[in-house]
């Protein structure tokens, strides 16, 4: 069977084949593969194909600083690929923010902030954060708002087919495509160039030095949060190399603020500040700055305060040296809060971080959801769980649902969790991969192809026996362990409960499982 194309068809659909009298034979056709429609769908299962096998990371894990040399002209060859130069950047002024623990939240605060604040002129606003919790494009928002699905496909294939069509301007040694998270990060910078943003804040992936974020060459403020043990794999095992890492967003003659840090971090910090002849400030504690401490910050935990403080700072810089053309080296840390700065404090939404979410059709089950991955911010969220006990007049069932990636220090964080055992009572305990559903099922959002299974199912079996030689309960049903999200929160959403208890379930422990109990309960991207 024969079909007519149109007149100009061909010049359309090279493919084609073989072209008689504006005949095509179909059998022919249906040896050639069609080029793929230009979908959001495919355009994530493109990007997941540039997420790297165990084997892959685990060697750079082994190569460190050999590899992170290369990172920075890489990805300033990318960006020249795609047709910017790093100097292009600069009319993003830049928030630059780095940490261990809070780097995200500040991230999110100060866009708020910004955004909200009540001026002449509207500040447009570019956030770009890691990692997502149920669809990728959470990572790069507009004014607060993940970029819309049709957006992300036109802008992700603009930098997928001119990296395809420059492929000879590599480096030599290059990978011929970028990995998955400096391919989101070039994708932020092409957007908020396109979308024309006023500010684009950055939250660091890992470390700061020679993360992909770090070829902006003039931010207008650098940030550093709360600085602890995490990555030490790619960082070291010190606070001091830690430090370093992080202290490496510093640029020359930029304004940085950073919180209270340990004192062997700080005489690094300082140390790299003054050798970028950086003005840098110590952020004064929370209580010190008034009327803070009268403000419903829209984030839960009492840690939020000192990022609140840290996103306070930095935003007041940005606004005096961009809008009243201050010099950087005369801004200073705030004592008080600004009256425009309210409506961002109050407003500010940073899902999966200290986040209660409601479950549909079960009314008498709540999920406190807290992405805490280290030490320290674990003790913030067991903090923050532990203290709504004492809000509650009526009986409440307990569940902690829980994982720690390979490499996170899981051990140490389940043995804190069950230092609030006695006073919270978990009822149950439930362990799973960071698997959202079988692979069969998994959307193109939540599959992850880095993870090993087995390898995975086999930490979580230890952390749920430590789990139940730490807290001594007699129950054998206590701790449970589940192939993946979706098992483990219809187990608990299945479980007998006669007289309908208030049930609270904590999930913490991983942002990857936070994100796919909120894809599992049908929440929305936001």
């Amino acid at each position: 069977m024969n079909r007519v194309l149109k007149k100009g068809t061909i010049n359309a659909y090279p493919w084609a084949g073989r072209y008689l009298n504006g005949r095509v034979n179909l059998s022919t056709i249906a040896q050639v593969r069609l080029p793929r429609p230009k979908s959001y769908e495919n355009a994530v299962e493109d990007l997941n194909s540039l997420q790297s096998n165990l084997a892959t990371l685990e060697n750079i894990w082994k190569a460190r600083g050999r590899l992170n040399q290369r990172s920075l002209p890489e990805m300033i060859n990318l960006c020249e690929r795609i047709g910017y130069q790093v100097e292009d950047f600069d009319r993003l002024n830049v928030i630059h923010v780095t940490g261990t623990k809070g780097k995200g939240s500040t991230c999110a605060l100060s866009e708020s902030i910004l955004r909200n604040m009540h001026g002449d002129k509207h500040i447009k606003t570019g956030l770009f954060t890691s990692p997502h919790l149920i669809e990728v494009r959470e990572r790069i928002r507009i004014n607060g708002s993940p970029i819309d699905k049709d957006s992300f496909t036109r802008y992700f294939y603009e930098c997928w087919e001119r990296l395809e069509e420059t492929r000879d301007k590599a480096l030599d040694d290059q990978p011929s495509r970028p990995s998955y998270f400096r391919f989101l990060n070039l994708m932020a910078y092409h957007i908020f160039m396109q979308e024309k943003v006023d500010v684009a804040i950055l939250e660091v992936g890992v470390g700061g030095e020679y993360d992909s974020t770090n070829i902006v060459r003039k931010p207008v403020v650098c940030g550093i949060s709360a600085l602890g043990i995490d990555h030490q794999a790619v960082l070291g095992n010190t606070i001091e190399e830690i430090a370093w890492h992080k202290a490496g967003i510093i640029k020359q003659n930029v304004p940085v603020f950073t919180v209270p840090q340990p004192e062997e971090a700080m005489k690094v910090i300082e140390r790299r500040a003054s050798e970028k002849n950086a003005p840098l400030h110590v952020i004064p504690s929370h209580e010190a700055i008034q009327g803070l401490d009268k403000i419903s910050i829209g984030l839960a935990g009492s840690h939020q305060l000192s990022n609140s403080s840290l996103a306070i700072s930095l935003c007041d810089s940005w606004n005096r040296i961009r809008k009243c053309n201050v010099s950087p080296e005369t801004v200073r840390p705030l004592n008080s809060v600004p009256q425009e700065f309210v409506p961002g404090l109050k407003n500010v939404k940073w899902p999966g971080r200290g986040q209660i979410l409601a479950t549909p059709g079960f009314t008498e089950t709540e999920w406190y959801l807290d992405g805490a991955h280290t030490m320290e911010s674990m003790k913030a969220c067991a903090e923050w769980f532990s203290n709504t006990v004492d809000h509650e007049d009526s009986p409440v069932e307990n569940i902690l649902l829980f994982n720690s990636a390979n490499g996170r220090d899981g051990l140490a964080q389940i043995k804190l969790l069950s230092e609030i055992q006695q006073k919270v009572n978990f009822k149950h305990a439930v362990f799973c991969p960071n698997l959202t559903h079988s692979r069969i099922k998994s959307s193109a959002d939540s599959r992850n192809i880095v993870l090993k299974v087995d390898q995975e199912l086999s930490t979580q079996r230890s952390l749920a026996n430590t789990w139940t030689s730490m807290t001594n309960e007699p129950d054998q049903h206590h701790a449970n362990l589940f192939p993946d999200i979706e098992k483990a929160v219809n187990w608990i959403l299945s479980g007998s409960n006669p007289g309908k208890k208030k049930r609270r379930v904590l999930v913490t422990g991983s942002l990857h499982l936070v994100g796919g109990v909120m894809t599992v309960l049908g929440a929305e991207c936001t």
